[in-house]
């Protein structure tokens, strides 16, 4: 699957020369972390992956995408893993709860889930946890194929430790970004990407999977890039911003490394476009370099509206959904998740190949992860999402989709259902193809979402 971006020095060896400290409590968690899931009765490595702890209660993660379970059982049902998305709390001093959701895939289309309950305990210096994690494993009806247990241990990554004050009037990095990276010296040479800027700091990115630079340093650790997760911050003199995110490497759909990315922004007038110089380092799973480069860095802001305000209060949490295409010979459902997030931002993973249609197959075979926004339009329960994913095509990014929808929550608001038009774009945000569908959502259970 799928991801990159950028960085801005290359210190820090091992993960202990990353770390950072945070006060215990629920904003212990708050960050990114490195973990390790060993489940009982699997003779196979530990599972590797990079989570997001964010400071509304919301977790993102991403680990290996061949990492299901050899049950045949499980294997009938699906054969690749999506990224996880879920809910935590607190539940004493340093304990949590955390329930997650993952898109288990088959032929590229979603065909079941992975659910995760996890027991956590933080340390006393706040830069390891550790944990209990109970693993279901699920078809499209929600019936469990296959159960197993497994513990959890993960160490703090490096981040920015402190978000400041927004810059006046429009100067904000919160929504979504286009971002366009090339190597430092080769700007003909471009890699893609969409970019999203939480409330909170916190950051996610989805670019080319086949990302990875030609070189063999890297080539012999992994072949394939994951989504990012990181951090964001102001710098003391308000004029720029700290970025650092980190990625999964893959190889035969398990984690072998890791990529770091580590920036500096600077915002332009308008507040429409960041420009910025990044430092990209990959590591092996032990965290060593074994290769680092730079890259020159543009943004470019996603259309929202301007004047329209987050109303995101009753959709925070977890959403089944599924996307219906409307037209003569559509195909079935499409199913997915969808994280909306307290600052009005949200991420989706609904895997699909694109329509067989031949101007989409000319931009793209595969579509990456969903990025965007909620706004409130002419009430408390009329709101309009605006959902932008990247195009692959060869494993890099050659185009993107946006979806627009009307949404009314349920007067239980644990559901919605409504019509979305989505176009299709290429690199340079042509439109090549448009079509309407219907968009239907049912909330799931998570810690402070029961």
């Amino acid at each position: 699957m799928k991801s990159r971006f950028i960085a801005a020095a290359s210190v820090c060896m091992l993960i202990p020369a990353m770390l950072i400290g945070q006060p215990a409590g629920k904003k212990g968690l708050i960050g990114v972390w490195a973990v390790k899931l060993s489940l009982v009765d699997e003779s196979q490595s530990p599972q590797l992956s990079v989570a997001m702890f964010g400071d509304d209660g919301s977790f993102t993660a991403a680990g290996g995408n061949k990492a299901l379970p050899p049950i045949p059982a499980l294997q009938a049902v699906a054969n690749e893993l999506g990224p996880a998305f879920g809910s935590w709390a607190s539940t004493g001093t340093r304990e949590f709860s955390l329930t997650s959701h993952a898109v288990m895939e088959k032929a590229g289309l979603g065909d079941g889930f992975q659910r995760v309950h996890y027991t956590l305990v933080l340390s006393e210096s706040g830069e390891e946890y550790t944990g209990h994690a109970e693993v279901d494993f699920l078809d499209a009806d929600w019936n469990v194929v296959f159960s197993t247990t497994g513990d959890v241990k993960a160490t703090r990554l490096k981040t920015p430790a402190t978000v400041l004050a927004q810059l006046p009037g429009n100067r904000q990095l919160l929504g979504v970004w286009e971002e366009n990276a090339s190597p430092v010296g080769q700007s003909d040479s471009r890699l893609l990407s969409l970019a999203m800027f939480g409330r909170d700091g916190s950051f996610t990115t989805a670019g080319g999977y086949k990302a990875l630079p030609p070189v063999l340093e890297v080539e012999d650790v992994a072949t394939e890039l994951g989504p990012g997760y990181g951090r964001w911050a102001a710098t003391d003199n308000g004029e720029e911003f700290r970025l650092a995110y980190y990625s999964v490497m893959w190889n035969a759909g398990l984690v072998t490394g890791f990529q770091r990315v580590q920036c500096t922004l600077t915002l332009s007038e308008s507040g429409d476009e960041y420009t910025g110089h990044a430092q990209v380092d990959f590591l092996d799973t032990n965290w060593k370099i074994v290769f680092s480069t730079t890259r020159d860095v543009k943004g470019t802001r996603l259309e929202i509206p301007a004047g329209l305000v987050a109303q995101p209060a009753e959709r925070n949490g977890v959403w089944e959904v599924k996307f219906q295409r409307i037209g003569v010979g559509a195909p079935p459902p499409v199913l997915g998740l969808i994280l909306f997030r307290e600052d009005g931002s949200f991420s989706a993973d609904v895997p699909r190949h694109p329509a067989p249609i031949p101007a989409i197959q000319a931009v793209g075979n595969e579509l990456g992860p969903i990025y965007g926004r909620v706004v409130q339009t002419d009430g408390a329960y009329r709101t309009v999402l605006y959902l932008y994913s990247v195009v692959w095509k060869a494993g890099l990014v050659n185009g993107f989709t946006r979806t627009l929808s009307n949404q009314v929550l349920s007067e239980s608001d644990n559901e919605w259902a409504r019509r979305a038009q989505v176009d299709y774009f290429d690199a340079s945000w042509t439109v090549v193809f448009s079509m309407t569908g219907e968009m239907k959502a049912v909330r799931l259970e998570t810690p402070g979402q029961d």
